[in-house]
């Protein structure tokens, strides 16, 4: 959670029939995840990659548990390897995205430590990166043992989150693992758009959602999460651009700025602006 936009305003005060139904999907969620577990910790002490499938399995319930919608415009990449760079509002994006295919994140250090988003992303093999040193030799073959010879990786490339308002400029620095000789040799690249769309009979043409999906000011996870599951769910939309080789690009900032533009492209395409 990063605080790039101001806080929107506060939602309506949580209802005793919400807190029901609230406590109800997290009861179900929790079950479908102990139901999953079992079966994920004896593939993964086996080293047996089909503990991605349960993984994407475990995703697809939760989505449809939690009432998310996803609704996908253009195709992901089907060369792997592939990194896709997409923009970030929410930890409701792994659910959504995770549900469409077997995928890792590529998430900061930090996110290890945080209560139950922590957890999960290890189940998730969610490759941790200290950003700072992400162009260091000992990263870079994290990253290459992760994404080669076959595997999807998503790089959320604001480095931040957002209320999804807008696309904040990528962070070049972020990608320079991907030129790395070997990956950039065999590997593909595609912009990701990732939108919570405001309920359709609340606004007449597509509009973000600002509060109840986004997560991005100082509202605490545990509060944010509750209060999710206390609605009737949301429909986010998923734009996939069209996908280029590493070695289309001279050097990261070209890369960084097509990406960029592919997402802010999907950004309009959502909104019905292009």
């Amino acid at each position: 959670m990063d605080q790039s936009a101001k806080p929107t305003n506060a939602t309506h005060p949580i209802t005793a029939l919400q807190h029901v139904k609230a406590a109800t999907k997290f009861l179900i969620l929790m079950a479908w995840l102990v139901v999953l577990l079992i079966p994920f910790l004896i593939l993964e002490g086996l080293k047996i990659r089909a503990s991605a499938k349960i993984v994407r399995l475990w995703h697809i319930g939760a989505r449809k548990i939690t009432g998310i919608k996803v609704e996908q415009i253009g195709e992901p990449c089907a060369t792997l390897p592939l990194l896709l760079l997409g923009n970030h509002t929410s930890y409701l994006d792994i659910p959504v995205i995770n549900s469409l295919f077997t995928v890792n994140f590529i998430a900061k250090s930090e996110v290890k430590s945080w209560p139950g988003i922590g957890f999960l992303a290890r189940c998730c093999q969610t490759i941790f990166v200290e950003r700072r040193a992400i162009k260091s030799h000992e990263q870079i073959k994290i990253l290459r043992e992760k994404i080669l010879p076959d595997r999807r990786l998503v790089l959320f490339a604001e480095g931040t989150s957002t209320d999804g308002s807008i696309v904040l400029p990528f962070k070049s620095s972020l990608m320079e693992f991907v030129f790395d000789e070997k990956i950039s040799a065999v590997c593909n690249v595609q912009p990701m758009t990732v939108l919570c769309l405001k309920d359709a009979e609340t606004s007449s043409s597509p509009e973000p959602e600002h509060v109840l999906y986004p997560w991005f000011d100082d509202t605490t996870l545990a509060f944010h999460f509750w209060r999710f599951l206390a609605t009737s769910g949301c429909t986010v939309k998923v734009h996939f651009s069209p996908s280029r080789p590493v070695t289309d690009f001279a050097n990261r900032k070209e890369l960084t700025q097509w990406a960029h533009a592919g997402v802010q492209n999907g950004y309009e395409t959502i909104l019905n602006k292009r």
